[in-house]
Parts: structure tokens; C-alpha cells; sequence
């Protein structure tokens, strides 16, 4: 049941809810378990990334040139946690594909999304996420480091950024609110059509909130963050989880 994907973390009580804030704050120096001699990608590592990542492409067996293999996200940055996972993004060109790219993004969602869920893969105890990327789709992160050619595209630099833990917990508490008012209509058993509006709009909510924060102040945007936050303690695949389950009842 939803209770489920808090098994992962602490007890579900307002301190373990905002625990993951703590991981927001910047670290000194990037991830000795990752990188050598200060920011150099350790081999052992960029040759298992890039096997996975060429692996799945040639499985794919889609006509267009990989562009290139870029590892992104915390681990390519100073805000690295035990939350963090290796971002492997595969980037081609959707265009040479069809010219409907709104087409090939949501192929390449679903291809990404199967993957990650059908596979288990750690590497020095981070998980492994793909991501296809089409290489005129904006990426905001500070760290990008491209595994096949061995070097940096955009090197992070150790910024004075210190989270506004509050603004986070005032805005996250008030989506965590919505969605728990919506579990409690889902135990109620709330017609699914009904629940799906409600759904819809926290989602929009979140990827709006995002989308702008990230375009002003970037990655550590509050709102970013506050994503971030719904993902780390568990609402963001609460949410996802009571839209299936809500969807699979309507027809018991």
C-alpha cells in the first residue's frame, strides 16, 4: 500500500520528513569516492558508466549518432548526499530522428523510465539513473562532465550557498498537505476522475514551481530544492503510487 515507499527512510514524523534538507548543504571538495587528485574521474568508474550507457543505446538501434555521454547532478558537483545517484544522461540528437522531437522525448521518457525501474545498478553504493537527452534540451547544472571524452563541459565551482531550510519547509509542508489530503479521498474512495484532477494539479504545481526556479536562481533554487525534498522523503512516489492505485481500484 502507499505506506510502502517510506520504508526507505525514518518513520513518517515531521522530523523525518525534512531530514533530506540537511543534505542540501554544500561539501568542501567533490566526492573522494568518485573523483581522484581533486576532479578527476576515477577510471573504474567512468568505464562502467560508459558501458552502460553504450549498452543501452546500441540497444536501441535507433539510426541517429550518440553525441555524447555526460555525468551531471550532485555527484558532479559539492552537494552530494547519501541521496545522490550517478545522472547519466545520453545525448543525440532528436531532430535526426523524426521532427516531431515532442514525439522522440516522450520515446525516450518511457524507454528511461523502464529502464530505471527494471534495473538495480550501484556503483560504489549510488545508483545508476539514465536519462536520454536531446542535445538542444536546456540543462541547468553546474557540474557536467563528458565520460566519452574524458574532461568537463561545465566545471563546478564551490559556491557560498547556504539552503533557506525554512522557505523549503514552508513550501514543501503545504504540497505534503495536499497530498496527504489526497491519500485520506483515496482511502475514502474518491471516484479515480476525481482524484486525477487533484493529481494533476499538485503535479503541475511542483513542475511549474521547478521549471521557474531553476530558470531564475538555477539548481539550488528553493524550488528545486523543495523538489528534491518531495523526492528524498518519499511524497513525490507517494503521489505517483496512489494515481496507480486509484486507477487499478476503479476497476475492482
Amino acid at each position: 500500500m502507499i505506506k510502502r515507499f517510506f520504508e526507505h527512510i525514518e518513520e513518517d514524523t515531521e522530523e523525518s520528513k525534512y531530514k533530506p534538507i540537511k543534505s542540501f548543504h554544500l561539501k568542501d571538495v567533490l566526492n573522494p569516492k568518485i573523483w581522484e587528485r581533486g576532479d578527476i574521474l576515477k577510471a573504474n568508474i567512468r568505464e562502467q558508466l560508459l558501458e552502460i550507457a553504450n549498452d543501452i543505446y546500441s540497444n536501441l538501434e535507433l539510426t541517429t549518432p550518440l553525441t555524447d555521454i555526460v555525468l551531471t547532478g550532485s555527484l558532479a558537483n559539492y552537494n552530494y548526499s547519501e541521496y545522490s545517484d550517478f545522472d547519466l544522461h545520453i545525448l543525440f540528437d532528436f531532430s535526426l530522428l523524426n521532427k516531431d522531437t515532442s514525439l522522440v522525448r516522450k520515446y525516450c521518457d518511457a524507454i528511461t523510465s523502464n529502464w530505471n525501474s527494471l534495473h538495480d545498478i550501484k556503483i560504489d553504493g549510488y545508483d545508476v539513473e539514465v536519462y536520454l537527452q536531446g542535445i538542444s534540451d536546456e540543462h541547468h547544472s553546474t557540474g557536467q562532465y563528458s565520460l566519452t571524452n574524458n574532461e568537463w563541459l561545465v566545471k563546478p565551482h564551490k559556491e557560498s550557498f547556504e539552503p533557506d531550510e525554512e522557505l523549503i519547509k514552508l513550501k514543501a509542508s503545504s504540497i505534503m498537505d495536499r497530498i496527504d489530503s489526497i491519500e485520506v479521498d483515496f482511502q475514502n474512495n474518491e471516484e479515480y476522475e476525481s482524484l486525477l484532477e487533484k493529481i494533476k494539479r499538485v503535479f503541475k504545481k511542483i513542475k511549474d514551481g521547478r521549471k521557474a526556479g531553476l530558470s531564475r536562481d538555477g539548481e539550488y533554487s528553493v524550488e528545486n530544492l523543495v523538489f528534491k525534498l518531495l523526492r528524498r522523503n518519499g511524497y513525490i512516489a507517494k503521489i505517483i503510487d496512489i494515481r496507480r492505485e486509484s486507477y487499478d481500484k476503479k476497476f475492482k
